[in-house]
């Protein structure tokens, strides 16, 4: 069971994200309407690491090493009728093997893939949440964790 849950049109989501480079590129997902980090929801129970390697694999099928916590963001949004208060945990991560820097499809959601983008044209793309953007740069090997809430107003 994922740490979800709606009432009426509001809707709690608990999720994780990975942050995978390669040279000057950074491993996005595309959706068919926007870029994202690749990841997805965490499942009761489970530690937000072990989630994130578990999606990683479903999705990719590959290994990951987790590096780092980067950021910790409270996101608040509309999506159609839906007003979401999400929870985004977002790690840097290491593949253990080679992933192409061609599209590749999503194991689990065959409407969904994933492509290495060059950091310089992350602005240029539609990407979700945009606040994260900030964040990409912090990626180094400093201990910083920030944390970052995004606000729309809800009705």
């Amino acid at each position: 069971m994922y740490i979800n849950f709606r009432h009426d049109n509001k809707c709690f989501n608990l999720r994780v994200a990975s942050v995978i480079k390669k040279d000057d590129k950074i491993l996005l997902s595309w959706d068919g309407d926007f870029y994202t980090l690749p990841g997805g929801r965490v499942l009761f129970g489970e530690t937000t690491e072990k989630a994130l390697k578990r999606i990683v694999k479903e999705e990719l099928n590959v290994e990951i090493n987790i590096v780092k916590l980067l950021s910790i963001n409270e996101n608040f949004f509309d999506y159609g009728e839906d007003h979401y208060h999400e929870l985004l945990l977002v790690y840097l991560c290491e593949v253990n093997e080679e992933i192409k820097d061609v599209n590749t499809q999503s194991k689990q959601e065959p409407h969904k893939s994933f492509s290495f983008v060059p950091y310089k044209e992350l602005i240029n793309v539609n990407f979700k949440p945009e606040f994260l953007l900030s964040d990409l740069d912090t990626s180094s090997d400093t201990q910083i964790i920030t944390h970052n809430v995004s606000r729309q107003e809800l009705d």
